[in-house]
């Protein structure tokens, strides 16, 4: 389970450009995220007894995949049981968007300071693994939302297109134009043999 939390911890790194990532950065990162959402719980460290109730952590997954959280289903957290059930779902709703999760309900429960760091940095790398796959998407030329990457290349084959079709019509016309030029050429021709003939034939008369 440790080295699964130091790979864990390792990909985060990874993510931030090598930046070496603190527990106070994964807890600030938490902080504005749910903050972000116009919610104003906030915790203090990874040792903070309200993260008991789960509902920090439910605001978080909230803030990072809207709609994901049904909150018919979540308690106030004041008792035991209460709590037992948020905890249970914040671990399955956090399963269900991906993330890698090692700790069980009694470690949100108990506040188990080393799991509960590791659920919080286990959301925010899937939040940031997310948002660059997004953005890859978004760069691909199969995706028709007008993104820069398809508004940049997508109108060369219209243009081109045009401009074959111009082109085309064009030489079109040029190899017209060239025939009935030499139509003429060949008429006018035609017509001096003809006044040659008729020249001679009279000076023989």
């Amino acid at each position: 389970m440790r080295f699964n939390m130091l790979q864990l911890l390792k990909s985060l790194r990874s993510r931030s450009r090598g930046k070496e990532i603190t527990d106070a950065d994964i807890m600030n990162w938490a902080n504005r995220k749910v903050k972000s959402t116009g919610r104003s719980t906030q915790i203090e460290s990874f040792k903070d007894k309200s993260l008991s109730t789960g509902l920090f952590f439910l605001e978080l997954l909230s803030a990072v995949e809207p709609r994901v959280v049904n909150w018919n289903l979540v308690t106030k957290g004041e008792s035991d049981e209460e709590k037992r059930l948020n905890a249970t779902y914040i671990i399955s709703v956090a399963r269900k968007l991906g993330c890698s999760i090692f700790l069980l309900p009694e470690d949100i429960m108990e506040v188990n300071q080393k799991m509960i760091l590791t659920l919080t940095a286990s959301i925010m790398y899937w939040c940031l693994q997310h948002a660059a796959e997004e953005g890859e998407v978004a760069l691909s030329p199969a995706n028709g939302n007008g993104s820069t990457y398809t508004s940049d290349t997508s109108p060369a084959p219209s243009i081109s297109g045009e401009d074959e079709r111009s082109s085309l019509c064009g030489e079109i016309s040029s190899l017209t134009m060239d025939d009935a030029a030499s139509d003429i050429t060949v008429s006018s021709s035609q017509c001096e043999n003809e006044d040659t003939e008729i020249a001679t034939a009279e000076s023989h008369a």
